[in-house]
């Protein structure tokens, strides 16, 4: 009988471990292979063969850089191809700083993967294990909204030059000569560097990188940011669990106790240093998300005006794409301040009343911190939340019918 019992004891541990490991690959998997490719994936090797992924996205981000604004500089009369260009050129400029941010200054990021990983090793509750898998799920939705909007603007990308190229062969009389198009506005740097016409082919799959390597550097990041911190609210609702079952009338209630407020002051810090490593970026994505809305949704006008359906379904996928992501981190941003808050409550609820005095008294210095909100700022100046939400939206709008008056007028 001893020995069934051992049997089923071992049995019930190696199953219990084969679990955390799906939700430790369900978590993370994701995340892995939208930041590994681009170099800042956290819990990778930092050597010289990671840094060489880093340096590959950034020279063909730069040179993808250099050749819009070249583009735009060599032919500022095509308004299409300019609002094409401002927002590739923006993306860009996004995706860059967030690659070479999350690599130069990692450790929030490894200390956060760090924990996540000894938080999924010390899971042993199933209660607790249905709120991670919950926090992994919304991790996941996030991500995969982001990046199927960000790699479709891609591939339209792709198709319109391809439509736009066969429309014009079918015109028959043509009296000018065509100049090939390309995913990226750059026929006239083409033609300036004297581009050979059998490498066309080779230059459109170049740019077509270029275009994979902004949506991955910008949203990609963006995942990998948003799904830590999904965990991270994961592991405060956990928190809350433990406070509301804190054990009374035992005379480890202070041991409980301590360790559980040393737990809420750990992921106090762990939150904040999160919000330190994208503070700055932050401050620049919300100020540009601001400025293509308005372009993108100019550019969307235009082509209804027009009747142009291809160009009316890719801007509408950017438009989408940059709705998204503004709204990603003001979701983001209020469920961490909700969720932050929340411990106060949880300790509220708690039967304080049956709790030593002294116990107590350091309920109430831990609901106090709670009260104290864990905000995502852009800047160190910027709340970002549901509000910050609304309010871009309606500046974007207010500046987009004033550029809609402009034009028609």
């Amino acid at each position: 009988m001893h020995d069934y019992a051992v049997l089923f004891v071992d049995l019930r541990v190696v199953n219990m471990k084969a679990a955390l490991n799906k939700d430790f690959a369900y978590a993370m998997t994701p995340m892995k292979i939208l930041s590994w490719p681009v170099g800042t994936w956290p819990l990778q090797d930092y050597n010289i063969f990671s840094a060489m992924r880093v340096i590959i996205t950034s020279c063909f981000l730069l040179l993808m850089l250099t050749i819009v604004q070249s583009e735009m500089y060599l032919d500022s009369n095509d308004a299409e191809k300019n609002l094409d260009a401002f927002v590739i050129l923006s993306c860009g400029i996004l995706a860059v700083s967030k690659v070479i941010r999350f690599r130069i200054r990692p450790a929030a990021l490894i200390l956060n993967f760090t924990s996540a990983v000894e938080d999924y090793n010390e899971l042993r509750d199933d209660e607790k294990r249905v709120i991670v898998r919950k926090h992994a799920y919304m991790a996941r939705v996030t991500s995969v909204s982001m990046i199927f909007f960000a790699y479709f603007s891609s591939i339209l990308f792709i198709t319109v030059p391809m439509l736009a190229e066969k429309e014009e062969k079918n015109v028959v009389n043509v009296t000018e000569e065509s100049t090939s198009e390309y995913p990226i506005p750059s026929e006239n740097v083409m033609a300036l560097v004297k581009i050979p016409e059998n490498l066309y082919f080779f230059v459109f799959i170049m740019e077509y990188l270029m275009l994979l390597f902004t949506s991955t550097g910008n949203l990609g990041s963006d995942s990998l940011f948003f799904g830590i911190t999904f965990h991270l609210c994961g592991q405060v609702e956990i928190l809350k669990l433990d406070f509301k079952r804190l054990k009374i009338g035992s005379e480890r209630t202070r041991e409980h106790f301590n360790v559980l407020t040393r737990r809420h002051i750990y992921l106090i810090n762990l939150a904040n240093m999160l919000i330190d490593t994208i503070s700055s970026i932050l401050a620049m994505q919300l100020f540009t998300s601001c400025i293509l809305i308005c372009t993108s949704g100019l550019q969307l006008i235009l082509a209804l005006s027009i009747g142009n359906i291809v160009m009316v379904i890719k801007t509408f996928m950017v438009l989408t794409a940059l709705m998204v992501q503004l709204f990603a981190y003001s979701y983001v941003g209020e469920y961490l301040r909700r969720q932050m808050e929340g411990i106060g409550d949880s300790m509220y609820f708690c039967n304080w009343y049956d709790i030593p005095k002294g116990v107590t008294k350091d309920i109430i210095y831990v609901i106090m911190r709670a009260q104290e909100p864990v905000f995502l700022r852009a800047g160190q100046f910027l709340v970002v939340n549901m509000e910050t939400y609304t309010s871009i939206i309606k500046t974007s709008m207010s500046y987009l019918s004033v550029l809609r008056v402009m034009v028609n007028g």
